[in-house]
């Protein structure tokens, strides 16, 4: 039924179509406001340009007519003859060449404008997501963050290089053609709008329909982005279940929706262009009539004056026709920027006060009474009380949901808790700075993060404190150093996303020296060894002996064979704290850990058996 999700997904948002808003086109402007001096020259060159490019008209208009009447008019005090006819040729050309110009420069100005504004915008989009709270990540699509990043942040530039400039273009264009038809007969030119109001029908229906096209074509994108990306990360999932083609199924219903919505599109393009053709040549049928009715007695058809208006009428529906198009992609870029606007107005995670007390190391963590739920009051933590020193090794354990990765994130203020009190060093952890308490913890998880990049660069993570030296320190001393060496390369062999060519184990390994290089105060180690290998375990575990003598460590372990040797075992259960002692003692308790343990232990006994 996921296919249903996603077409529901883009039908909603579909729905919610971005009109024109001022307050938002002004807020997209602050982009451009340290390039203002460069927008005005782009603006004035428009001018410029639009205005040359409106006279043409009617001095080829004029130089026709001296071809025909083989006469000078004596609105152009010029003399008669070939060599005058080239003279206008040449004038001609050259406002042309200056048109031209002008327009290339202008194209160059509002791009290079554009660009810088988008490279902010873009930055700021990338900077206010990654400051964004976990809860925030756990309820948003990444490939709809993906999209807002860089699909929108595109729409945008259409509207900077192909909406708003060329707009201003074509409403100058046509301001200046409709005042040169006034200048040459006004008789036709009242004629000639009268046929305009067909055009602005014409438009308008087609700019409708054209805005609902383009909103279902980007929410149709924004599917299309959030099922690749969940697909190619799930790739090896799908393939175990053998699910390729019912999944090539739902992907090409997306496919086929963007495929038919396109198609609209050009259907509409399609009979929009083929009745401005219609009325065009109406046009300059109508004006030709009108043009041989009311001729003036005596002086014959004018036929520069037609050739003047058939130019103008080709000009004419020009800007119409961009108005119309151009119109949609600001409505699109619209839509786009309110989208944008809506993932940066979403409240950043707290960094806590500027200032605070200093903490350059974790003497001591305790929690007192502490109640937490993700929702409402679904507590998860029901007034959970213990406490760690430094030097400690201390696991956490209890039953799958019980909240052991809760007080992990709590700790590192992923969510804040709703009642009681964390503590570092005796202070209530949120009179910290956020980075500053995060810079004391170091980060083993189940599943670990690996980026493309050289086995170094993953280690290190571009802290420059982390030298060459120390580098080898820690590859020996998490015992990486057969996986290494087994690289003609080193450390500076390179890794594909997410560590594809290492297996569970040697990632694992990898992100323990990362944790061990960074040489925090606390080590955190979340499910650490929950999928690895029996043969890499040894490994691991030899590590993990050694960091465990060396550093204040907080365990989750699933195989309670691996914290055997830690300080103290904490057994949480309901929500609260139910047993607390080494590994020993608890199991002469003979309470929920002894039971845990147990049941692991005789579960071994059965695989070994079989």
């Amino acid at each position: 039924m996921r296919h249903l999700h996603y077409h529901h997904t883009y039908e909603k948002e579909q729905l919610q179509p971005r009109g024109f808003d001022s307050a938002l086109l002004k807020r997209l402007f602050g982009y451009l406001r340290p390039y203002r001096t460069f927008v005005i020259i782009a603006v004035l060159l428009l001018i410029v340009s639009k205005g040359i490019e409106a006279y043409v008209p009617i001095y080829i208009g004029k130089v026709a007519q001296i071809i025909l009447d083989n006469t000078s008019p004596t609105a152009l005090p010029l003399s008669d003859g070939l060599h005058t006819i080239m003279r206008h040729c040449l004038s001609i050309m050259g406002l042309l060449v200056i048109a031209y110009a002008l327009d290339s420069v202008n194209v160059v100005l509002k791009n290079w404008v554009g660009q810088k504004g988008l490279y902010n915008l873009r930055l700021e989009v990338y900077r206010h997501i990654q400051q964004m709270s976990i809860d925030y990540y756990n309820k948003t699509a990444v490939g709809s963050l993906m999209t807002r990043t860089i699909h929108d942040v595109d729409q945008i530039n259409l509207m900077f290089s192909e909406s708003i400039v060329p707009l201003m273009g074509s409403v100058l264009l046509f301001i200046s053609i409709c005042i040169g038809l006034v200048i040459v007969d006004y008789r036709a030119a009242i004629v000639l709008a009268a046929v305009l109001p067909l055009v602005f029908v014409l438009t308008n229906h087609f700019r409708c329909h054209q805005r609902k096209c383009y909103e279902k074509i980007r929410s149709i994108v924004s599917a299309m982005n959030v099922f690749v990306q969940e697909h190619l990360m799930g790739a090896s999932t799908i393939r175990s279940f053998g699910l390729q083609e019912q999944e090539k199924r739902k992907f090409d219903e997306i496919n086929a929706d963007h495929r038919n919505a396109n198609i609209e599109t050009i259907h509409y393009f399609a009979s929009f262009f083929a009745g401005i053709d219609f009325i065009q040549s109406l046009s300059l049928i109508t004006v030709f009539l009108v043009l041989v009715t009311f001729a003036p007695p005596n002086s014959g058809f004018q036929a520069g004056t037609y050739f003047t208006f058939s130019l103008y009428i080709l000009m004419l529906f020009r800007p119409l026709a961009d108005l119309a198009e151009r119109y949609n992609l600001l409505q699109s870029a619209m839509a786009a920027a309110d989208r944008i606007f809506h993932v940066l107005d979403q409240k950043t995670e707290d960094l806590g006060p500027a200032e605070g007390p200093d903490l350059d190391e974790v003497h001591s963590i305790a929690f007192e009474d502490v109640w937490f739920a993700y929702k409402d009051e679904n507590w998860v933590l029901k007034g959970t009380t213990f406490s760690i020193n430094k030097g400690e090794s201390v696991a956490l354990v209890g039953v799958t949901g019980v909240g052991k990765t809760t007080i992990l994130n709590l700790l590192q203020r992923f969510y804040d808790i709703q009642k009681g009190s964390i503590t570092v060093n005796g202070r209530d952890i949120r009179e910290y700075p956020l980075h500053a308490l995060r810079q004391q913890f170091s980060v083993v998880l189940q599943d670990p993060e690996i980026f493309s990049g050289t086995i170094a660069e993953n280690i290190c993570l571009g802290n420059p404190n982390i030298t060459d030296e120390k580098l080898d320190v820690v590859v020996d001393y998490v015992n990486l150093r057969p996986l290494v060496n087994s690289f003609h390369d080193g450390l500076q062999h390179y890794l594909s996303e997410r560590g594809g060519s290492l297996s569970t184990g040697e990632r694992q390994l990898v992100s323990m020296a990362r944790a061990v290089a960074f040489d925090r105060s606390v080590l955190i180690l979340d499910e650490a060894t929950a999928n690895i290998d029996s043969g890499t375990e040894k490994i691991i575990q030899n590590a993990l002996m050694k960091i465990l003598r060396d550093k204040t460590s907080i365990v989750i372990a699933h195989r309670l064979s691996t914290i055997k040797d830690v300080d103290r075992i904490i057994v949480l259960h309901d929500g609260v704290v139910a047993e607390k002692g080494t590994h020993q003692e608890l199991l002469k308790v003979q309470g929920i850990y002894e039971k845990l343990y147990r049941l692991q232990f005789m579960g071994k006994m059965y695989t070994h058996r079989k």
